[in-house]
């Protein structure tokens, strides 16, 4: 049991409130985020090959997870408060770690991270090149935190006893599964955003110019490390308070599950609203009869001429196309992804 002075049926009625808000937030982010991934900016639905469809499938899996989380959330408390009549009243029922409502949420929490990870290593992949090499460490990294966290909820349903998240047999796998999802999270955060920066700097190198100027890219890595940081920050107060063995981890887990699909569909917004933007920026630009872009692609040996005309340059990898930039619909539109070197969201 944890030797917590917050009482476990406490924590859970907390545990309820906070998700119940961070819910609320989850049903506008994706509804709001599906609308952008399956409906152009003039209210056309998009026709199938422009659709991302592993995001959309993603933002599908994500949000049905966090509804999950809610009703085993609920029927917990119910149990607890309502039906329960055995001993140690609701705290004796919520000590039942292997209760099947408890195995649940330990399962959200897990499959949640799966497909946030899961999603996290793809967009790295994605930036570089589709080469595995480039994601081999974080690939590894999400294997071993995925094989920890069904380890531990294979623990927690066979445990049949009372006892907490901080039983001594699940002590060492949930804390195995959380440091590697903040490795996995940092690792693949920090590549993607070196990426960004390494051609954004080397396209400013060379005095290139095109509308918008180089903060988009800037851009860009403001709102990966912005969600980054929210969902790293919520895993490390997790991490924290298990490891002091506070029942104030139970409500700050719950609220994780709510903020993994929160925080990525808010990229994918929030990468639309800046093309959205500059497309109106450059619609109203009266420097040029027909407005100028040049965006960074890599060079390609076998690459396509009807992608473009390359302009050469002395950066090493690196050419400059008269194409579609990497935010225009990223994330949402296939053929932006097609068309991007930096493919990401």
């Amino acid at each position: 049991m944890a030797s917590s002075s917050l009482p476990i049926d406490t924590a859970e009625l907390i545990a309820m409130y906070m998700q119940a808000i961070f819910y609320g937030m989850v049903l506008i982010t994706v509804t709001y985020g599906m609308r952008v991934q399956l409906w152009s900016r003039d209210g056309y639905l998009k026709s199938r090959d422009r659709i991302n469809w592993v995001m959309v499938v993603a933002t599908l899996a994500m949000f049905t997870i966090a509804t999950l989380e809610m009703a085993f959330g609920l029927r917990l408390n119910l149990e607890a408060f309502i039906y329960y009549t055995g001993p140690g009243g609701a705290k004796g029922q919520f000590a039942e770690i292997s209760n099947w409502v408890n195995v649940m949420k330990t399962v959200d929490y897990g499959a949640q991270t799966f497909i946030g990870d899961a999603i996290m290593a793809y967009r790295c992949y994605v930036v570089y090149d589709r080469k595995w090499r480039y994601v081999a460490v974080p690939a590894i990294l999400w294997l071993a935190e995925s094989v920890c966290g069904w380890i531990a909820v294979y623990i927690t349903a066979t445990l049949h006893s009372s006892a907490t998240l901080n039983e001594q047999r699940l002590v060492p796998w949930i804390t195995a599964f959380l440091s590697l999802t903040l490795a996995m999270t940092t690792i693949t955060t920090g590549m993607i955003v070196f990426r960004i920066l390494r051609i954004n700097a080397g396209v400013a190198s060379k005095g290139m110019t095109r509308v918008g100027g180089n903060q988009r890219l800037i851009r860009v890595v403001r709102v990966l490390v912005e969600s980054g940081l929210v969902y790293t920050v919520s895993v490390v107060c997790f991490f924290s308070l298990f490891l002091a063995s506070n029942n104030a981890q139970y409500p700050v887990s719950d609220v994780t599950v709510q903020l993994i699909p929160i925080t990525f569909v808010l990229i994918i917004i929030r990468a639309d609203q800046s093309a959205a933007a500059e497309n109106y920026a450059v619609h109203q630009s009266t420097s040029f009869p027909k407005p100028i872009t040049f965006p960074v692609r890599r060079s390609m040996p076998d690459a396509d001429p009807s992608q473009g005309t390359p302009i050469s340059s002395n950066y090493p990898g690196i050419q400059i196309q008269t194409e579609t930039y990497m935010m225009k619909d990223i994330g949402n539109d296939r053929d932006g992804w097609k068309t991007s070197e930096l493919e990401m969201v």
